[in-house]
């Protein structure tokens, strides 16, 4: 009876065009959450405190590398299990309890770390002149259990996305964002307090948490979201999410460091006004990259079903690049025309928007690194994740080595310039894919 229930596949939702659809909602609710938060922090919190939030935010963010590598192995492998009409042994469940027990130890790991050795962390993330003048050790504390919560809800979702239920992850994830907005500026705006407004996203994060929880374990075939794996699946899971957690590591550091070093460097003001430009130009890269996500399980399944499908697999490669590259494209030149008004609308008037060298620089990144997302998801589902690995690692290495040398010297403009080695390295990708679509 258990073999009958675990061998049929999940269901899926049907039409391509619902599932872009979903995707797209998917998509638009965390920059729309970020973008609305934004306003509201700018206004409610003076630019000292707003930079030191983005500094902590920024800091504790360095502990998310492992989300993009275990959420991205849980999507590919809970799809390969739901495809497959006879998996054995091998189930959904087994591939998500292996995941959050994962993630949970390793944020267990790194928040008793920040408490044990927190202010000599404070001294190296905030700098000598803002701990001498603020108490922050807290902040950094708080900051990382948000993004440790944040990160099993992730899980949970790259689960529901596996599964290829891109209804069910929209609606979930727009009812998080636009609770966890609102509490967030309403807290912002009753208290300016950066401890309450921490405390306030743990939370929402926390009930996005149990909600998704729930949402996904109605989901699997025999209703059950825990179940030990046998030894040699678990080291399969470790051998692909070992690459992708290399990545994912680079990847952090490099989205994470500038406005560290910046905050150091120039102070907490312009750390702040660095964090606008790149939550503005970064929409240029997020909403292409999600509103196509439900791509990479599509060609996950489609590599799994073998020999038949590889003509779907070519088809789906090509037209995904051609609408993420003229999607990506569209909105770049979006914010480069419409950056004043679009500055004055996120920012107000109290931040410097003359750093055009600066704009132009970080649209340019952002606009690489959608163009390359199509064989991102390619390559990895065809499971050779250790060529994403060793491709983004050296780019963004790189990039980090041209930060510490760049941004002492030419401010936010550096930083930007030493972003651009990720994106011009990250092209080497679409040689990857090629060669790989020939050998299918």
């Amino acid at each position: 009876m258990t073999d009958d229930v675990h061998a049929r596949p999940v269901a899926r939702e049907p039409v391509a065009g619902a599932r872009a659809l979903w995707s797209a909602l998917d998509a638009a609710a965390t920059p729309a959450s970020m973008l609305a938060t934004l306003v509201a922090l700018v206004r409610a919190l003076s630019a000292s405190d707003y930079g030191i939030l983005v500094i902590a935010l920024a800091a504790s963010g360095l502990s998310m590398a492992i989300n993009p590598a275990i959420a991205a192995t849980t999507t590919k492998f809970v799809s390969e299990v739901s495809a497959q009409r006879h998996p054995g042994n091998r189930t959904a469940a087994q591939v998500v309890t292996v995941s959050l027990i994962a993630v949970a130890l390793i944020d267990l790991v790194l928040l008793l770390g920040t408490v044990a050795f927190n202010e000599r962390l404070s001294q190296w993330v905030f700098g000598a002149a803002i701990v001498s003048t603020q108490q922050v050790g807290h902040l950094l504390m708080l900051a990382m259990l948000a993004v440790g919560v944040q990160q099993i809800d992730a899980v949970l979702g790259a689960a529901i996305k596996g599964l290829e239920h891109f209804k069910r992850q929209a609606l979930i994830e727009l009812s998080s964002r636009a609770t966890l907005t609102a509490v967030v500026i309403y807290v912002a705006w009753y208290t300016r307090s950066l401890e309450m407004i921490l405390f306030a996203q743990c939370t929402v994060y926390l009930a996005s948490t149990l909600v998704r929880a729930v949402s996904l374990r109605q989901l699997l075939p025999d209703k059950r979201l825990f179940k030990l794996s046998c030894r040699t699946e678990v080291l399969r899971l470790i051998r692909y999410g070992g690459w992708m957690w290399l990545t994912a590591l680079a990847g952090v550091a490099y989205t994470s460091a500038d406005r560290v070093i910046i905050g150091r460097s120039l102070g907490a003001v312009a750390a702040g006004q660095y964090n606008i430009y790149v939550q503005v130009t970064q929409l240029i890269h997020f909403v292409p990259s999600s509103l196509f996500a439900f791509v990479f399980p599509a060609l996950s399944r489609l590599a799994t079903e073998g020999g038949i499908r590889r003509g779907d697999v070519t088809k789906t490669y090509r037209t995904c690049l051609a609408l993420i590259s003229s999607t990506a494209l569209v909105i770049a030149v979006t914010v480069l025309v419409a950056w004043p008004h679009l500055l004055r609308i996120f920012a107000g008037s109290g931040f410097d928007g003359g750093q055009i060298g600066t704009l132009r620089l970080l649209t340019l990144n952002f606009l690489l690194l959608a163009c390359v997302v199509a064989p991102y998801y390619l390559v990895l589902a065809l499971g050779h994740a250790w060529v994403v690995s060793v491709i983004s690692t050296v780019s963004m290495g790189a990039a980090l080595a041209l930060m510490i040398v760049l941004i002492p010297r030419y401010g936010m403009e550096g930083a930007a310039l030493a972003r651009l080695a990720y994106g011009v390295g990250a092209l080497t990708l679409f040689r990857a894919a090629h060669r790989m679509l020939k050998q299918t």
